[in-house]
């Protein structure tokens, strides 16, 4: 199957390390949103924790999902230490395996980008909208690709140098390079090293460029009634100067017209 990133047991400590006390942005944003919604909240591609402990710990009512179960190990002892009390699992976007319906899913950080076919995403959308109950919401974002990115940083390795929670030193190196021009999908290596330069793991993936008129095709042919975009998490519009689509999709009976949410120049 496609579209699944699980990442390994040494990149899960990797990941953690590299996020752990990070302000990505999104935080206040996703918060603020499950605090509000009048029921039960689904995180999709929870990983571990970054997010979805912020919910437990601000009292929401949270369940989460991941196709890693290492990413998931990581957030069930971060929880137990905590004194919080996670209901997570493995799965995927696609197939979520939740046994209840949900007020708000969320999916935070470019994990839709995993997923690198039609089929693949819209079937992610539909597994969201049937979670929901009548009126509930999906939220989610992705970047908006940009070619200057793309033209500047493809090819090149970069270095990331972390200390996990068990103080191990980990060098990460990642090159992402060009995997299908026609179907606008990347490749990204990753190797981690450790402090004496020996190679602990490597991995590839490939995930899709999504940019906002394909996201809204989506949209358009998926089960929701309707849908906003910004361009970033305090509602900017979606400008050509933005870096970020942040994606509202609400459970209603379809529309009969949409205004486009980016127009091109």
């Amino acid at each position: 199957m496609t579209g699944v990133n699980e990442y390994t047991e040494p990149f899960a400590r990797f990941y953690d390390a590299q996020l752990h006390d990070t302000t990505v942005g999104d935080e206040t944003y996703y918060r603020e949103a499950a605090a509000d919604a009048d029921g039960p909240v689904l995180e999709g591609a929870c990983g571990t924790g970054r997010l979805y402990l912020e919910l437990l710990r601000a009292g929401v009512d949270a369940d989460g999902f991941d196709a890693s179960p290492a990413m998931l190990d990581r957030l069930e002892a971060k929880a137990d230490a905590d004194g919080l009390h996670p209901s997570v699992w493995v799965g995927d976007l696609r197939t979520p395996g939740a046994d209840r319906e949900y007020e708000l899913v969320v999916v935070p950080y470019n994990s839709l980008v995993a997923l690198t076919t039609v089929d693949d995403q819209l079937a992610a959308l539909a597994a969201a909208h049937e979670l929901l109950r009548p009126g509930g919401r999906l939220l989610f974002d992705v970047y908006v690709p940009r070619p200057s990115v793309v033209a500047e940083s493809f090819g090149e390795w970069r270095e990331t140098t972390v200390t996990t929670a068990d103080g191990e030193t980990l060098r990460g190196l990642t090159r992402t390079t060009v995997d299908d021009t026609v179907a606008q999908t990347y490749r990204a290596e990753r190797e981690l090293l450790d402090d004496d330069g020996n190679a602990v793991a490597s991995e590839t993936y490939v995930n899709a460029h999504l940019p906002p008129q394909q996201v809204e095709l989506l949209a358009r042919a998926s089960p929701f009634g309707d849908w906003t975009a910004a361009g970033g998490f305090e509602g900017q519009p979606l400008a050509d100067d933005a870096e970020i689509q942040v994606w509202e999709l609400e459970k209603t009976e379809p529309t009969t017209s949409h205004t486009s949410s980016y127009t091109p120049k």
